[in-house]
């Protein structure tokens, strides 16, 4: 792997890292709304459909953008940032309630934490497979090289 190989799958890797700790952050701040701020927990569901419709509106425009430039990785981005709009209607109905002590469907049995863990193994995930495809196409334009 040469120098700008390098430099380029430290930018993905970075910016794959960057996204895990605003999706992190963003699980955590509306955990401590939820669960220590009794006062702000009644104005969450509205704050977080904004917030949904936020992030929808950002995951169309990744999407557009994606598509006229041809980008693939930014079309990942959008992805995530889809299905973060999708998790925050999702994430109130999960709190309100447990908060009420309503046990609707399978979920409830499923931890807050659970969900925050997931998401990690999923970055994580994400950051190996970058690196070993950026090894692999390394290793395949070496060989190319060595047969010509």
């Amino acid at each position: 792997m040469n120098y700008t190989e390098k430099n380029k799958l430290l930018d993905k890797i970075s910016l794959i890292a960057l996204m895990a700790i605003f999706v992190e952050v963003l699980f955590y701040a509306v955990d401590y709304c939820y669960t220590k701020r009794i006062d702000v927990a009644p104005k969450m569901p509205v704050a977080m459909n904004v917030l949904g419709l936020i992030f929808l509106v950002f995951s169309i425009a990744l999407f557009v953008y994606s598509y006229r430039k041809d980008k693939k990785n930014i079309r990942i981005y959008a992805i995530e940032f889809l299905v973060l709009a999708a998790l925050c209607p999702f994430l109130t109905y999960w709190y309100y309630c447990g908060y009420f002590g309503l046990k609707t469907s399978f979920i409830h049995s499923i931890k807050q934490q659970v969900l925050w863990i997931a998401v990690l193994v999923y970055y994580i995930i994400r950051c190996l497979v970058a690196t070993i495809s950026a090894y692999r196409n390394s290793n395949a334009r070496k060989l190319k090289k060595k047969k010509a």
